[in-house]
């Protein structure tokens, strides 16, 4: 099991209790194998994990607690966890949850028991007769393509995401036929007439035409998922039903307008850029942000009992608008007010819902309350206009397995996701960075990285994986983690400065197919490698592995770097006084290595993430000051 730093008051408690499982598990691996030592042995290995799960429960517990009191801390988000594979994990999920939301669930940092049986049950008491709505069969294709299977590995495969069959104002208010249903459509002069953020007035608002009125505290924020059924554009027209239905909460609320993104964002791609801009504001200084999901809206809280609240956990984690970048960016900054539309039009705060089923739920049920931090913030209104900060990493790290309809739109989001101007290319949303730190550990993932940029091919250009096309491989990809506890490099306008573990490799002009490994550990002494004396003792089945790594960079390049994200202890920015490298938080065998190659050892350029085979042995690592161009 992984070991990080520490988490909690009970850290050196847990950490004890991983040495002996981990000694353990040792000594049962090498045991004779009879039928009592085996035994003995797992009985052990049982009653240490069950220590080990219940201890981490009870500080997961109290983090929660101190986390609804204060609210979210972007900075200080490090759990370690042990996680199994998502085939072990998957068996028991319910066929209604959508593999791919229940990845980001399982892949969650705050996941870290990864039990989820409590949750799996709450969940099967309200769809475990519903078939899933991810998968496409082949004969319902359209065009005679084939079919996407929902396998969790990429949005692209799910047909929550990806479907052809979307209707724009395809649903319709609880108690309304649709057959009669009339549509409402944008006054162009009075969306036109208003300077800033534009809201739906309830008072100018007519039978016939949406009017418009400012933005303002008495404003009530609506975040839905454009495929339910309630997407669209001002000029096409909005439902009147669901205009009567937004007015009626509104008003229970004690609003004066609305504002959701069918009505108020029109497709003028000038108008459309100037609304998204706003959209950090408007739900920042809404009174009020009502969360729509067509899961959500089938559980009853008439009465608002522990079991329904303990239904709407279960639901919201792995409901699609849960999984969207965009809702997570609105429900991000409604925090301090988000409240959940339910059956029969019913609404309920999500801070009242955490607060019950931490406070008298299950102990199982932390974990997934956890995983939605980010929708809790200080109890505090914030200031007007005041946009809570997120790093980068923690950023990227919320967007890794969130999927935006439009591609065009995932760099926009991802810079408002941090609080910062909008950006409609990474170049400039990276540009605008130089000068802050960033973690070495964040930045080792497969996300494709900048092109033809000198300074910044080192950065990512999104912060998710690529979509999945026809022609892509099959191969293991690795989205990007926060990296907490790991050592923080500078982004300079010359590029990215940072310390890391460094194995150089150079072309021997003697033996071309050989390597020459180049160190520069002489005059560093014993306290500045990793793996000391490890370069010596490789095996010529080692030696042909890292040849085989690096060989396509040693065509380009004369030197190439295998590099490791090293450690930091807590309280010191510099490496750990034992260097050692920070751990992959995501699943995976081995380290996660970064190839880089140089033409003068001095500025390195970013080539690719790389598993390595534990099976194989890995040189010495020496701590190196790098700049990554």
């Amino acid at each position: 099991m992984q070991r990080g730093t520490s988490i909690g008051y009970l850290s050196t408690y847990l950490d004890d209790i991983t040495s002996l499982l981990d000694t353990a598990t040792v000594f049962f691996l090498q045991s004779s194998r009879s039928p009592v030592e085996t035994r003995a042995w797992f009985v052990l290995q049982a009653f240490l994990w069950a220590e080990w799960h219940q201890t981490m429960l009870i500080q997961l517990s109290y983090d929660s607690k101190i986390q609804m009191e204060t609210g979210t801390a972007f900075d200080q988000h490090s759990f370690h966890m042990a996680m199994p594979g998502r085939e072990k994990i998957g068996k028991s999920r319910p066929d209604y949850m959508c593999k791919w939301a229940f990845e980001l669930l399982r892949t969650d940092l705050s996941s870290v028991t990864q039990d989820f049986r409590r949750m799996f049950e709450v969940y099967n008491i309200h769809f475990a007769n519903r078939t899933s709505r991810c998968n496409l069969k082949p004969e319902s294709t359209r065009n005679g393509s084939r079919g996407r299977i929902c396998d969790g590995k990429a949005p692209g495969n799910c047909q929550r995401f990806e479907s052809d069959d979307v209707q724009e104002q395809s649903a319709h208010d609880v108690e309304c036929p649709g057959s009669t249903c009339s549509r409402l459509t944008w006054d162009e002069q009075s969306y036109k007439g208003i300077k800033g953020a534009r809201a739906v007035s309830l008072k100018e608002t007519d039978e016939k035409y949406i009017r418009y009125c400012p933005v303002t505290a008495q404003n009530m924020a609506v975040s839905h998922v454009w495929s339910h059924g309630q997407g669209g554009r001002p000029e096409s027209g909005f439902n009147s039903c669901l205009h009567r239905r937004y007015t009626k909460l509104a008003q229970t609320l004690g609003c004066t307008s609305y504002w959701m993104d069918s009505p108020c964002i029109p497709t003028d791609m000038d108008l459309r850029y100037e609304a998204m801009g706003q959209i950090n504001n408007n739900f920042l200084n809404s009174k009020v942000t009502l969360l729509v999901d067509r899961d959500l809206m089938e559980i009853s809280i008439d009465p608002p009992s522990l079991e329904a609240k303990e239904a709407i956990v279960a639901t919201i984690v792995v409901c699609d608008w849960n999984v969207r970048a965009w809702t997570l960016l609105e429900g991000m900054r409604c925090s301090w007010n988000l409240h959940i539309l339910c059956k029969d039009n019913h609404t309920i705060s999500l801070r009242n819902v955490l607060n019950d089923v931490l406070a008298y739920s299950s102990l199982t049920l932390v974990s997934p309350c956890l995983t939605l931090h980010h929708y809790i913030s200080t109890t505090d209104r914030p200031a007007e206009g005041e946009i809570p900060p997120v790093p980068i990493e923690r950023a990227t790290c919320l967007l890794n397995h969130r999927h935006a309809t439009k591609d065009r739109d995932v760099t926009l989001i991802w810079s408002l996701v941090c609080g910062s101007k909008m950006f409609k290319t990474s170049v400039d949303f990276w540009k605008s960075a130089v000068g802050n730190s960033l973690s070495t550990k964040f930045l080792v993932s497969s996300c494709p990285r900048l092109q033809g940029e000198y300074g910044f091919g080192w950065a990512p250009s999104r912060p998710n994986l690529l979509p999945p096309t026809a022609g892509t491989p099959q191969t293991e990809q690795y989205p990007a983690y926060d990296g907490n506890d790991s050592v923080a490099g500078f982004i300079t306008e010359r590029g990215f400065e940072a310390t890391w573990l460094a194995c150089v490799i150079g072309r021997s002009r003697a033996l071309p197919t050989w390597l020459r490994l180049k160190y520069h550990d002489a005059e560093l002494g014993e306290g500045f490698t990793y793996n000391k004396g490890a370069t010596d003792k490789l095996d010529m089945r080692s030696l042909y592995k890292i040849r085989s790594v690096i060989a396509p960079v040693l065509k380009k390049y004369p030197e190439v770097a295998l590099l490791l994200p090293s450690a930091r202890d807590r309280g010191v920015s510099g490496p750990s006084f034992i260097p050692r490298p920070f751990q992959y938080q995501g699943a995976v065998k081995g380290p996660l290595l970064v190839i880089a190659g140089s033409e003068d050892g001095e500025k390195w350029e970013w080539q690719f993430a790389h598993e390595w085979d534990p099976s194989y042995q890995l040189p010495e690592f020496a701590v190196r000051e790098l700049l990554l161009v």
